[in-house]
């Protein structure tokens, strides 16, 4: 069963009278339920812009994009805003985690919104937290805490609601090599152990390397696909074969991590 199909998305801004930019074109893409998805590309291929789109927060200029049968265009402004905090859960490279609120609020804030009884979201808080190995920390600050766990609470806070996808941008971007392994190790379990069906934006071959599958875009569109077998360090390898046919600029990332 697809949770994402898109078909012939494209993107174009400016218009009227200014000058138009092609930011995606043409791209087509079907994710199943309980899938890890990668998508890659040089600065300025698309990435974010094909973020934003599925994450409803702009639309396309032509083409169609579904999340479990509903193209959210066709939604009213409230009936939009109710799809994207119920079927979409979203990690991000800076957290966004609020400061005023401990690690716990911070996790409950989706079910909150949702009117969900305290007991059920404790029911729900607990199994995550200890799976995320962030129990100790529920009830501290987010400055008391370390970026790691910040990103794996961004994560708890991005699955509580059990939403039909999880977008993840850039998610280890901020993270030193140890902290980015727990970090990308906790996502593959949640993939695994709760099918969790997810698509991230990355530029970091090491953090694109736990995925299934890879799509990599180039101007706006696609330009390959690999998928990983049975090991991971030979999926890295390939990973550095298609960036180094692909060029441009990754961001100076470091591509030897592993």
């Amino acid at each position: 069963m697809s949770v994402l199909q898109v078909k012939g998305l494209c993107k174009i801004y400016g218009g009227k009278g200014k000058m138009t930019y092609k930011a995606l074109e043409d791209i087509e893409l079907d994710v199943k339920k309980g899938e890890f998805v990668g998508i890659m590309g040089p600065s300025g291929s698309g990435k974010t812009t094909l973020l934003n789109l599925l994450a409803t927060i702009d639309k396309p200029t032509s083409g169609v994009l579904e999340i479990n049968g509903i193209n959210p265009v066709t939604l009213s402004p409230n009936k939009l805003a109710l799809f994207r905090r119920r079927q979409l859960g979203f990690v991000f490279q800076d957290f966004n985690l609020l400061d005023t609120l401990s690690i716990k609020e911070n996790i409950i804030l989706p079910l909150v919104l949702e009117g969900v009884a305290p007991r059920l979201i404790e029911e729900r808080l607990q199994p995550i937290a200890e799976f995320l190995n962030i129990s100790s920390i529920l009830t501290k600050r987010t400055y008391e805490v370390s970026g790691g766990q910040k990103q794996r609470a961004a994560i708890a806070r991005a699955i509580i609601h059990q939403p039909s996808l999880v977008l993840a941008d850039e998610l280890t971007g901020n993270l030193d090599s140890k902290a980015a392994k727990d970090v990308m190790d906790a996502l593959q379990d949640m993939n695994k152990q709760m099918d969790a069906t997810i698509l991230m934006v990355t530029h970091d071959p090491f953090a694109a390397s736990y995925c299934e599958r890879i799509i990599f875009i180039k101007d706006g569109s696609f330009f390959s696909e690999i998928r990983r077998g049975a090991n991971r360090q030979a999926f890295f390898q390939q990973i550095l074969d298609v960036l180094s046919v692909l060029g441009g600029n990754f961001d100076d990332v470091s591509l030897t991590r592993n």
